[in-house]
């Protein structure tokens, strides 16, 4: 490919991290590019699931329906090299056995592909597939190119992948009232928002010298049972105001039962404030299934996600205490009127 061909990739990428869109518009833009300037049949991006498993469709150019339903891709077999970081290429694949669908490629008229993971600091996230029509052998210089347009396209993914948590979020909590069903909806949309192994909600007590756990999606209960009393000193050092993350989760002090860390397979963790009004009411925890590097600005996107749950927390909280006054006020109506009117 000559320098005309990545200039004009390049610039629909850059276009398009500029543009107020999310990543499936970004990534949408960048396989038609990709597709065009590459001369391929066609370009997949896929992301991981939550549990890693399988690869879940994002966005795709030049491949029909049918191709993009032919059923679930198994993440082991089908993308174990390029999950661990690994550029693989595949000349035939009527024939691969690391192929999951041979016969969909054959009637898709697809004879050759290369797969580019998609990975941020460390992390797989998701791969890049790039589909030919006609046997091809990608060159070094092809591949190295593919390489930096995946970073790109990784870093678009994660920075968009965070901005519309906070829309998720901001509209989850704005369906109820409730704090139990605030709670359990904020843990679930930030795990699956982010893809990450799990998350909970620790808030202060009613004297604001313990946490406790209330809300947890995506961890089992014995590990849930093991932490609850004692999560470790990195929860409290959140509570001063700033997240707090943890590479290692299994190896740092800071988390108690490293043990249990180890056999829930968590690797990092970041913990979140809940601050309202520059006062924490609790700790929003956000787990890991591999090894993850926090960068500055998504802590910072963490901090607002923290914001808008502690004020939806502290709306639940206070609709909660008013429901109760209120229902303790009826409830003593209700007594004083049967003891003088009804029963005088």
């Amino acid at each position: 490919m000559d320098d005309s061909q990545s200039h004009r990739v390049f610039r629909v990428i850059g276009e398009a991290l500029n543009l107020p869109i999310g990543s499936v518009e970004i990534l949408s833009r960048v396989a038609k590019a990709l597709v065009e300037e590459l001369d391929l049949k066609g370009c997949h991006f896929r992301m991981l699931s939550r549990d890693e498993k399988v690869l879940e469709h994002v966005a795709a150019y030049g491949l029909s329906e049918e191709f993009l339903n032919k059923g679930p891709v198994d993440a082991e077999r089908s993308v174990a090299e390029a999950l661990e970081g690994r550029v693989v290429a595949v000349a035939d694949c009527r024939s691969d056995p690391r192929i999951q669908y041979p016969q969909a490629f054959a009637t898709e008229g697809i004879a050759s592909l290369l797969t580019v993971p998609l990975a941020t600091r460390g992390q797989v996230v998701g791969v890049m597939r790039l589909f030919s029509a006609t046997p091809r052998e990608f060159s070094e210089e092809e591949v190295e190119f593919l390489r930096v347009a995946a970073l790109f396209c990784s870093s678009a993914i994660v920075h968009a992948m965070f901005h519309e948590i906070l829309e998720h979020v901001t509209h989850s909590i704005r369906s109820s009232l409730d704090l139990e069903e605030v709670l359990n909806s904020i843990v679930k949309v930030v795990a699956e928002d982010l893809r990450a192994k799990g998350c909970s909600i620790r808030l202060l007590d009613a004297h604001g010298d313990r946490l406790e756990l209330l809300a947890a999606y995506g961890l089992s209960q014995r590990y849930l049972d093991q932490t609850a009393a004692d999560p470790g000193s990195g929860v409290y050092e959140a509570l001063q105001g700033a997240c707090v993350a943890i590479l290692d989760a299994a190896g740092d002090e800071r988390i108690k039962n490293t043990d249990q860390v180890a056999k829930e397979k968590i690797a990092s963790v970041v913990f979140v404030p809940l601050m309202v009004r520059d006062q924490a009411i609790g700790v929003l925890s956000v787990y890991t299934h591999r090894r993850y590097e926090f960068s500055e600005d998504e802590t910072e996107l963490l901090s607002s996600i923290g914001e808008q749950c502690a004020l939806a927390i502290r709306n639940a909280q206070m609709y909660d205490a008013i429901k109760r006054r209120y229902e303790s006020v009826t409830r003593e109506f209700q007594q004083w009127f049967e003891q003088y009117y009804v029963h005088p």
